[in-house]
């Protein structure tokens, strides 16, 4: 139980993840989170380095999609520009946001990856449906405020994965 909590990979920032780690893994989307995980929570576009980031997606291949619990108007106003597809209201840890994004794309789900700050929410959903995770500290340590909740919950979560030996908070992976 405790290792869907577990990402495959555990980053300090999206803009530390290297191309080649997706290649070799055989990805061929990336699945992003936004709040937290592209910008700031309360940043509503995306900054220079978010554009550069999902370029360089495109440049390998690799297709960028941003799903968010947050609300429409949020994400589709983030969205504008990237030239990406996005999935608004997600419901994530549940999996039919996830199923969808498969379903549209007509895509394996061991060609996908997925890339967030949240171990409740991005790692526990993408786990559950079998996809490759990415989790990447959160870019500030204010929040929304229902995912202050979560981020109370996540912390017991990552001391029992410390404990078993699993993931240290703040101790990275390196990328292979």
């Amino acid at each position: 139980m405790l290792k869907l909590f577990l990402p495959d990979l555990y980053i300090k920032d999206y803009k530390d993840l290297k191309i080649d780690y997706l290649r070799n893994k055989g990805i061929k989307m990336l699945i992003c989170d936004i709040d937290n995980t592209l910008v700031p929570f309360d940043q509503h576009y995306p900054d220079d380095g978010v554009f550069a980031f999902i370029e360089d997606l495109k440049k390998n291949d690799i297709i960028p999609v941003l799903i968010s619990n947050n609300k429409a108007f949020r994400v589709k106003e983030f969205a504008k520009g990237l030239n990406v597809s996005y999935y608004p209201s997600a419901k994530k840890p549940l999996k039919i946001t996830y199923r969808k994004v498969l379903n549209d794309f007509q895509i394996y789900k061991g060609e996908v990856a997925t890339l967030g700050d949240q171990l409740l929410t991005d790692v526990l959903g993408s786990k559950r449906i079998g996809l490759l995770t990415i989790l990447a500290k959160p870019l500030v340590t204010r929040d929304i405020n229902y995912t202050k909740i979560n981020r109370l919950i996540e912390r017991y979560v990552y001391q029992l994965l410390e404990r078993k030996g699993y993931l240290k908070r703040g101790v990275f992976d390196e990328q292979v």
